[in-house]
This record gives structure tokens, sequence and C-alpha cells, in this order.
């Protein structure tokens, strides 16, 4: 019987510095790339698996996951301040993800992701979006945290946004510049942009999977 009821969508809310419209359009894109780079790791979307989502907010990419890997228990970290999501809180998260029907695969975590996470599982897979920019020089404690609770050989898939200094400047890729920092956790394996981004842009949405190494060497 059909009583006129539905239910409402999760609100993902608005980045910092951006509209909804804008936000959207961002999500639009990172739904597009995060589930070209699932296809590339060689993880049947069937298969039992433990994720992290490094910076959840409020949980599009945890249910960008929970929807594709259909088996998959999911660790949802975050410190839930207003800083780079606005209204962003732990239970607007929980609310998402009870209207994505997926709150019994979730763990959620309130934590400052640059201290060493408090977690004892390993993971198979490690995503973040959007959040790394944010940690400034921090970040790299961040990349080590994310090793450390990642099995061996296991990925990392993190897509950021850039802004150049200024229009004049010759654009570095910053994921490239980090690479030999981190060499000694991760392997660069691929990377990802918009199809319709221009090389010259202001600001720059970048992707990257990158492979865990077994031992800090």
């Amino acid at each position: 019987m059909n009583l006129g009821l539905c239910m409402a969508d999760p609100d993902f809310g608005v980045y910092h510095h951006s509209s909804r419209e804008e936000s959207e359009r961002l999500r639009y894109m990172a739904r597009i790339m995060f589930t070209e780079a699932f296809g590339k790791i060689g993880i049947d979307q069937d298969a039992d698996m433990n994720i992290i989502d490094v910076g959840c907010g409020l949980g599009f990419l945890t249910i960008l996951c929970a929807d594709y890997f259909k088996n998959s228990r999911i660790t949802a970290i975050d410190t839930f301040s207003m800083g780079s999501l606005k209204d962003n809180s732990r239970e607007r998260l929980i609310e998402n993800l009870r209207l994505a029907d997926v709150l019994d695969r979730v763990t959620v975590v309130e934590a400052d992701i640059t201290k060493p996470f408090n977690i004892e599982d390993k993971f198979d897979l490690a995503v973040s979006n959007l959040v790394f920019h944010n940690t400034g020089r921090q970040r790299f404690s961040v990349y080590r945290n994310v090793w450390n609770v990642l099995k061996c050989g296991s990925y990392f898939i993190n897509a950021d946004g850039f802004i150049r200094k200024n229009v004049a400047s010759i654009f570095v890729d910053p994921f490239r510049a980090d690479m030999s920092k981190i060499s000694s956790m991760y392997e660069p394996e691929f990377a990802m942009e918009p199809k319709d981004q221009k090389r010259n842009a202001v600001w720059r949405y970048i992707l990257v999977g990158l492979r865990s190494k077994c031992s800090d060497v």
C-alpha cells in the first residue's frame, strides 16, 4: 500500500569556499573517478573486506564504498569539526548512513587523523576525498597513520583539490611532490583527473592510487 511517504536523500553538505551546486558537481566527479579507481585495484565487488574512510565528513565516500563493495565493513573516521565542510557532525553522518541503509556496516570513530589511529583492525582498502589539503604539512603524519593500518600490498585511494598560488605560476603536481617523502611506505600505481579538467586550471582535482609497501624501508 502506498501511503505517499518517501525517504529523504542523504545530505552531504557544502564544502568551504564552495556553493551547493559546486559541491554537488565535485561529488559527481568524485563518484565517477572513485568508481573507476575501484575497478583498477583487483578486488571483487562481493568480497568480504574492511575499508577505512579517512576524514569521512558526512559520509559521501563511506556510502559510495558500501554501495560498490556490497559485503564490506567500513570504519569512518573524522574529527567532525566545522573546518572544510559546513555543518559537519557525527549525528548528521549517522543520519546519512541510516538513510542510505548502511549504518549496520559502518563503525564511526571520532578522532584527529593527524594522530596515530587507535584502531586494532587492518584494512584491505583506505580512501579519502578532499581532506589532506586541510592538514598542511601534517599530511605526512596522516599518510603514515593510514599506512600503519593497511594490510601489506593493499591500496590507499586519495583524491584532493589544489589551488595554484598564482595564475602565472607553473603548476607542480602536489601528489608527485609528496611521493619522495612517502616512497618508503607507498608505491604510486595510477592517477586520474576529470576528463574535462584543464591542465592549467587555477583549481585542480586529482586522484591517486597508492599501493602500500610491506615494510617502511
